[in-house]
């Protein structure tokens, strides 16, 4: 079989491409999740809208080689009223965000609230196994032994009770010891 070999534009796209999906695929069981709803509405696939917002918000060219910009990632996209962050602090064994809890009447205290960290080079996440919410004013992720010198994008999102609706996500930095 011949490899065909297209134009220039086509092999931007196609690295375009493969950068977007590499860089999601580590964190493809919250992509699901959080991009669900909109699917639904949209009859498509939650990992194929993540995919196309990184691919047209988040890719930015290093070099010439297009690249991720993880803070321009959404891991859930919906409705739901984001939190507004006081403080975000990292332990050795741990990354805690405390944000501001107000009593409004269209918000509910008893969304929960997902931590993810995540390590783009060696290509794990992790969130908070602890079920946290809104009204808490906190949520921590423990960092696991061995992971713990490792430098981490953090990322916020927030789902109802159910766990069928989303908010945005929120990208919090890069977090290092």
């Amino acid at each position: 079989m011949v490899k065909r070999i297209g134009s220039p534009a086509q092999e931007r796209a196609r690295a375009a491409f493969k950068a977007g999906v590499a860089f999601l695929v580590p964190i493809n069981g919250l992509l699901k999740k959080g991009w669900a709803d909109r699917a639904r509405r949209k009859k498509s696939l939650s990992v194929s809208l993540a995919l196309g917002h990184v691919l047209h918000t988040a890719i930015k060219l290093v070099d010439g080689q297009p690249q991720v910009d993880p803070s321009k990632v959404l891991l859930s996209e919906g409705t739901l009223a984001p939190v507004r962050l006081d403080q975000i602090n990292r332990y050795p064994d741990r990354i805690e965000v405390l944000h501001h809890w107000f009593r409004p009447d269209f918000i509910a205290g008893d969304d929960s609230l997902i931590l993810c960290a995540y390590q783009v080079e060696k290509g794990y996440a992790f969130i908070n196994e602890q079920l946290w919410k809104r009204q808490e004013g906190r949520v921590i992720v423990p960092i696991p032994d061995g992971f713990q010198a490792d430098g981490l994008y953090l990322y916020l999102m927030i789902t109802d009770r159910n766990g069928h609706k989303y908010g945005r996500s929120q990208y919090l930095g890069y977090s290092t010891i």
